[in-house]
């Protein structure tokens, strides 16, 4: 069904990742790299229905890493991962062409939905059913939706370790 690029520079992550979401996803088959370098290589010789990629990272961080692929490679969606998000960087991410910003740690459901959807993006702009544009409301109500989730998370894991004083 989908080809993803996963870029991270946490080895673990990037093993974990792909095994948690092919319980769901058998059809996805990702391809992984430990470096936005390594990633750009692996895109000029390979096509791919999305991009998953870590933010901060040695060398590129997630911003640059999205500019040089929307340079190349406009069509393709991406979603950055990010373990320090604010919304100040979300909007950002968005107004560069991210297709999301999702915070670590990654909840296996809503990212897989990410994921999932960002690939039936890149088939239907692929088929020419869609213009990329149309697309804007809907990444604009999904970050919405993903940052009142992380809000959520944060207050749920401030309340566990409270009670764990």
């Amino acid at each position: 069904m989908g080809r993803i690029l996963l870029i991270d520079d946490d080895e673990i992550f990037l093993w974990a990742l792909p095994a948690m979401l092919k319980q769901s996803a058998p059809t996805f088959t990702f391809h992984m790299a430990k470096t936005a370098e390594h990633a750009l290589r692996l895109l000029q010789y390979s096509d791919y229905d999305a991009i998953v990629s870590d933010f901060n990272m040695p060398g590129f961080n997630g911003i640059d890493f999205l500019k040089e692929c929307k340079m190349a490679w406009p069509d393709i969606p991406i979603i950055l991962l990010t373990g320090y998000g604010t919304s100040e960087l979300e909007e950002e991410a968005i107004q560069e062409g991210a297709y999301a910003l999702v915070q670590k740690p990654v909840e296996a459901e809503v990212f897989l939905s990410i994921v999932t959807r960002a690939v039936h993006r890149r088939e239907a702009c692929r088929a020419g059913f869609i213009d990329g544009g149309l697309f804007a409301a809907e990444t604009k109500r999904v970050s919405s939706r993903l940052r009142k989730i992380d809000e959520l998370l944060k207050s749920k894991i401030q309340d566990y370790e409270k009670g764990q004083s």
